[in-house]
């Protein structure tokens, strides 16, 4: 039997939909939430962000205030990927209280985060990616860094909702073999996410000149 890898998609409840609460607490900021700038979404949302039931790409990072020795200084961490399924509870992302630059160096090289709902108590624990940059400067345009990284995993936003094409798509056997499934849309998504700007322009192109034969 293969084992199929899904990727959590929107879950829409029924009568009416509200909004919930996601924050960012212990010195986390939201930097971009589904490939866009989270301040997008209001002046403060990279500490607080109003969002609909649906499974959201946050991109966050802690940016605060820690001690190096007897002196404070600002220790700002990589940015990570995480995914959040946003319901109708009000949701914390946070990670323990960094004081020291040596504890929060030390964190940051297999951090662990917390997902709180407010109104059950219940904590997650979040899986989270480094956000790898090409260079210096790299992570001055983090909105092209978070699309190249889309492209190259197949991740697309569809309705409000970040869906992992390769996740729908592929499914590994017992004998370790991989297979693509999907219908042939779903597919002809995945490798158009993949291509190159001139592979997408040339696929355009091929696709208008087939119109008209």
């Amino acid at each position: 039997m293969p084992r199929i890898i899904l990727f959590t998609l929107l879950c829409w409840f029924s009568g009416s939909v509200f909004a919930a609460q996601l924050s960012a607490e212990n010195g986390l900021e939201l930097l971009l939430i589904n490939g866009k700038k989270a301040k997008s979404y209001g002046k403060h949302a990279d500490k607080a962000v109003d969002l609909y039931p649906a499974t959201y790409q946050i991109v966050a990072r802690f940016d605060d205030e820690v001690k190096r020795g007897a002196r404070s200084t600002i220790f700002t961490s990589k940015p990570y990927i995480l995914t959040v399924a946003m319901g109708e509870d009000d949701l914390v992302l946070t990670i323990p209280r960094l004081k020291f630059e040596s504890q929060a160096t030390a964190f940051f090289r297999k951090p662990s985060w917390t997902l709180t709902n407010k109104t059950t108590g219940l904590n997650t624990n979040l899986q989270s990616e480094k956000l790898v940059g090409s260079g210096f400067g790299s992570f001055k345009n983090m909105e092209q860094a978070i699309a190249d990284y889309n492209r190259k995993n197949g991740i697309v936003f569809e309705d409000g909702q970040a869906q992992n094409l390769e996740e729908v798509l592929v499914s590994v056997e017992e004998n370790g073999s991989v297979s693509i499934d999907g219908d042939t849309f779903t597919q002809l998504k995945l490798w158009y996410t993949k291509a190159t700007d001139e592979e997408k322009k040339s696929f355009r192109k091929w696709m208008i000149e087939q119109d008209f034969q």
